[in-house]
């Protein structure tokens, strides 16, 4: 290190630590993780707990004013079938990357999450919050592969295994939530698992509530949920307003209604509220609850199809008050789209809703126009678009050949950079 450059660094270390602390603020976060390898000092101000809090809220508000807001985007394909389990790269191709969420798309990145064995084809990405992406090993079998990783520092933490478990309770099926505890600054994972080997006469299996702490580093069991309900594995969540949201369904005399499951992540209590209600429960309905355009409450996509299905759907509703169930409004019917193949049905040709954007547009994934994918010619192609729910109009989003997608808010972020346990990949 030149006498020069060594006069400069210890120069910065006599001013006022608000002063070094503005600096390094308004620094981008590769910048911030070198900055850890020059000086002790250094390290010591950009992993404070404090910091790295107040690092995320100037980056939230810096892209609420510049328009900067990202999507982290996860595609996966792969061939159908193999004779061999093994899978080379030919056979597998999976994408991980951050796009602007403004008019161009523009890719930001491309990012990485950590390696590591999986009994499954690829991990689900279960939510994003505060720059940590929730991967889970559950995508066919259940595994006890749980991760959250911030792929803008390369850190990522690797959970103990829960206490519900094939070995401990038997079959289960369970769905996954992830959010922020704002009430204690504490980043929880959920598990909701139906235990299906206790047989209750003409009653729904009980439900366990497990919650990981990442402060704690340990799973809790809450008490059962009550009254019982059913809920389908790998159910997609929503979190918004500090709660967990997933659709579940209930039995009514000799009939289901559809209703929404509530998870304080502060209070660790549960609550419900309704659906809209003239969605009435069907089998030939795909429902998965997503966050609004606007951050602030829950949107609906319902895809009511089938094989054999005449006119096939998705809906998309917003409740545009949150929890007020009067405030449901239907936005959109949309029907099948593009060129129809005599070996395709009506249903495949459904766009699939993945999220709203902050433009109130939608993302959907939907199968390209040529019939195969880009990429393997075993493995039906889908390509994510962006529609106008005003116009109806499709665009491109310019990303293609995947067969399995999930779309989800992200912002860039320190958190884990104080965490001993959190490991670099």
């Amino acid at each position: 290190m030149s006498s020069k450059k060594f006069e400069s660094e210890a120069k910065f270390d006599t001013f006022p630590l608000e002063i070094r602390q503005d600096i390094f603020l308004r620094l981008p976060i590769k910048s911030l993780i070198r900055c850890t390898a020059v000086r002790k000092s250094w390290r010591s101000v950009i992993k404070n707990p404090s910091f790295i809090r107040t690092h995320l809220r100037g980056t939230r508000n810096s892209n609420e004013q510049n328009d900067t807001q990202l999507l982290l985007i996860h595609g996966f394909a792969k061939k159908a079938f193999t004779f061999d389990d093994s899978d080379s790269e030919d056979e597998i191709q999976e994408l991980y990357s951050l796009h602007y969420d403004n008019p161009a798309f523009d890719e930001h990145c491309k990012v990485e999450v950590p390696t590591v064995v999986l009994a499954n084809a690829c991990f689900r990405v279960v939510g994003t919050c505060n720059g940590l992406v929730c991967l889970v090993d559950d995508l066919g079998s259940y595994m006890n592969t749980y991760i959250l990783s911030n792929p803008s520092i390369r850190k990522s933490v690797a959970l103990p295994e829960p206490n519900v478990t094939y070995c401990t309770h038997g079959g289960y099926e369970a769905s996954i939530g992830f959010g922020f505890d704002a009430m204690t600054n504490d980043y929880k994972v959920v598990r909701l698992v139906t235990l299906l080997d206790e047989h209750p006469r003409h009653a729904p299996c009980r439900t366990v509530v497990e919650v990981f702490s990442l402060a704690t580093g340990s799973w809790s069991i809450l008490p059962d949920v009550a009254p019982r309900f059913q809920m389908d594995a790998r159910t997609p969540q929503a979190f918004v307003n500090g709660a967990l949201h997933w659709h579940a369904k209930r039995q009514k005399e000799d009939d289901f209604y559809y209703f929404i499951l509530i998870f304080d992540v502060g209070r660790g209590l549960i609550r419900e509220t309704m659906m809209p209600e003239s969605l009435k429960c069907d089998s030939r309905s795909t429902l998965q609850l997503s966050v609004s355009g606007d951050g602030e409450s829950i949107a609906l996509f319902n895809m009511y199809s089938s094989h054999f299905c005449a006119d096939p759907f998705v809906d998309i509703w917003v409740m545009n008050e949150y929890c007020i169930h009067e405030s449901w409004t239907k936005l959109i019917r949309l029907r099948p789209h593009g060129a129809r193949h005599e070996s395709l049905s009506l249903s495949s040709l459904l766009p699939k809703a993945l999220c709203f954007r902050k433009s109130s547009e939608v993302v959907v994934s939907k199968r390209s126009d040529i019939f195969s994918c880009s990429r393997h010619s075993s493995c039906p192609g889908y390509e994510l678009f962006s529609i106008d729910l005003g116009s109806q109009q499709f665009r491109s989003l310019g990303i293609c050949g995947y067969s399995y997608y999930t779309v989800n808010s992200y912002e860039e972020s320190l958190v884990l950079l104080d965490m001993d346990n959190a490991v670099c990949y």
